[in-house]
């Protein structure tokens, strides 16, 4: 008698850049016949997610697989840096442009965004409404990207409260098995843009982004002078998030959990899909070969005991 496939539900969690490495889990996880059932993101998390469970994970992919230096400078919308330097309306524009005006409740595969009260810190389930404003809401980071109003309440990022989420992947199906993949582990998540892989001339493109980061990390102080705000925001948001995803894993357990191998990845190395996608793979494929799979099967499908 062959067996079902094995249903799991995803925790993507929050990274920036470094989260396109869910897009490689998610492939080898089809690769190997599982199915996706569900799925929770937070930040990067979410945008992948909702575009998985909205059907146009292919196209984004082809996208931001051919997106150059001078492609994410276009993405990025500067503002008078009030609420954020960031306004995501450009980012938010291409995402509509994937996915329309589909609403959360709509989606085939059941998916959540979430995002962190701005006032109260309180996490914030997003699971009604505009598929791409809970995406825009979820991926706020505090000090970069402008907060987002939804039904009253002012939403940032919701790696300020929820840097994996477990739990509210698990409230989608408390049956089946969670697969969460942290992104969060990573020393520097406002690292300039990597050294890693063949080295070459960087465009002037590339150059800007650097110093764009470079903004973002410094906004023009030294590591000598006393940190300015951004930077003491930014980085107090990173250190936090480290810490709150520590104690969440070891906390709500995810049956299978997966850190890819993306140290060094800047914020905005978005055009630097192929290898980054590529490490995400690699880490799903080094859980499969290690028997996760299995494990997770018999957890999904338990053996019944023969009858008398």
């Amino acid at each position: 008698m062959n067996q079902p496939p094995l249903e799991v539900v995803l925790a993507l969690g929050g990274g920036a850049a470094r989260g396109l490495a869910h897009i490689g889990v998610i492939r080898v996880l089809e690769q190997h016949g599982v199915v996706v059932r569900g799925i929770a993101g937070t930040s990067i998390g979410a945008i992948v997610g909702g575009l998985f469970a909205a059907g146009k994970l292919n196209h984004f992919e082809d996208y931001i697989c051919k997106l150059d230096a001078k492609g994410m400078l276009r993405l990025l919308d500067p503002v008078v840096p009030r609420a954020g330097l960031i306004g995501g309306n450009r980012v938010v524009h291409q995402l509509h442009e994937f996915i329309g005006e589909v609403q959360l409740e709509d989606l085939e595969i059941p998916f959540c965004a979430i995002a962190t009260n701005l006032e109260t810190g309180a996490e914030v389930i997003l699971r009604q409404g505009s598929v791409v404003d809970a995406i825009r809401a979820s991926f706020a980071i505090p000090g970069v990207f402008t907060p987002l109003q939804i039904n009253g309440e002012w939403l940032v990022d919701g790696g300020v409260s929820t840097p994996v989420p477990i739990q509210p992947a698990r409230a989608l199906f408390p049956d089946l098995p969670i697969i969460a993949v942290n992104l969060s582990n990573i020393d520097n998540v406002f690292a300039e843009t990597s050294e890693t892989g063949p080295a070459h001339p960087k465009t002037e493109a590339e150059r800007e982004i650097g110093r764009i980061e470079r903004l973002l990390k410094r906004m023009g102080g030294d590591r000598n002078q006393r940190p300015s705000m951004l930077t003491s925001i930014s980085d107090s948001v990173l250190h936090m998030e480290n810490r709150i995803s520590r104690f969440q894993i070891a906390a709500d357990q995810p049956d299978l959990l997966l850190e890819p191998a993306v140290y060094g990845v800047g914020l905005f190395d978005f055009h630097r899909a192929t290898p980054i996608i590529a490490a995400g793979a690699e880490c799903a494929l080094q859980a499969i070969e290690a028997g996760a799979l299995n494990k997770l099967t018999a957890k999904s499908h338990p053996a019944h005991p023969p009858r008398d």
